[in-house]
């Protein structure tokens, strides 16, 4: 029981996600039975939610916010809200809530993060590291952005970002900037996709979806052109540091 515990105790992230999806899905269920709903009923009564309501922009901007506690995928919902709220509308909703949903891991950077952040001495030796966390402190937007084109990890550029207190503004507008192309290319193909999917009765908009991948093709050709410059930069401060020792 003690071994028990504390493994729960030492993925308490994953086992709160997983109490989550469990909750939801026997709540979902019973409401079904209660209502005597099939599936592809209920999955029509959400839609129906989500675009006839006033309210319903909001439970989705709620899921949004909530997807790194609940390791929902980032890209899933953002196709969702091309699908469901078409494209201008899908694309504000989704940029606007992908972008609150690093408020979550920026917020718990801070919360773990020292009360005080130690200077970065300006020392080429420095490691990586060390050097990168002194460029985030000094060019917050700009490293931001950078990393949010590179496409690297969403939610742990946004934690590292918080543990080294950088200042909210710039990161949540370099944010919301990086995250444009991708938006737009994801909700893209969402509202591509059209027709009725709970009955099998869907066809995909030629036009659009060309578009939007071509939004998406391009944006990873910028990401791994930033990519292979970010590599030049380290070798030539690699080899500045070596001509210098």
């Amino acid at each position: 029981m003690t071994g028990i515990y504390r493994w729960a105790v030492a993925h308490r992230a994953q086992v709160g996600a997983i109490a989550f999806w469990l909750i939801l899905f026997v709540v979902a269920r019973q409401y079904m039975v209660q209502n005597d709903l099939t599936f592809e009923d209920g999955i029509r009564q959400l839609r129906d939610v989500l675009v006839a309501t006033w309210y319903g922009p909001l439970i989705y901007l709620t899921v949004y916010m909530l997807r790194p506690l609940i390791f929902f995928p980032a890209s899933l919902l953002t196709v969702l809200a091309g699908n469901i709220y078409g494209l201008a509308l899908g694309f504000v909703y989704g940029l606007i809530a992908g972008s609150l949903s690093a408020v979550v891991p920026y917020a718990a950077g801070r919360w773990f993060a020292p009360d005080s952040a130690q200077p970065i001495a300006e020392d080429d030796r420095l490691s990586p590291l060390r050097r990168f966390s002194g460029l985030m402190r000094r060019n917050p937007f700009q490293s931001t952005l950078t990393m949010r084109l590179l496409y690297m990890p969403y939610d742990a550029v946004s934690f590292f970002a918080g543990v080294l207190r950088i200042a909210f503004l710039p990161f949540i507008t370099a944010t919301a900037v990086g995250n444009i192309a991708g938006t737009f290319a994801f909700v893209g193909i969402g509202a591509s996709i059209e027709g009725d999917i709970t009955q099998g009765d869907i066809s995909l908009n030629p036009a659009v979806f060309a578009f939007s991948l071509f939004i998406f093709i391009v944006s990873i050709g910028i990401s791994r052109y930033l990519n292979a410059r970010k590599a030049q930069d380290l070798m030539g401060v690699d080899q500045h540091d070596g001509q210098t020792v």
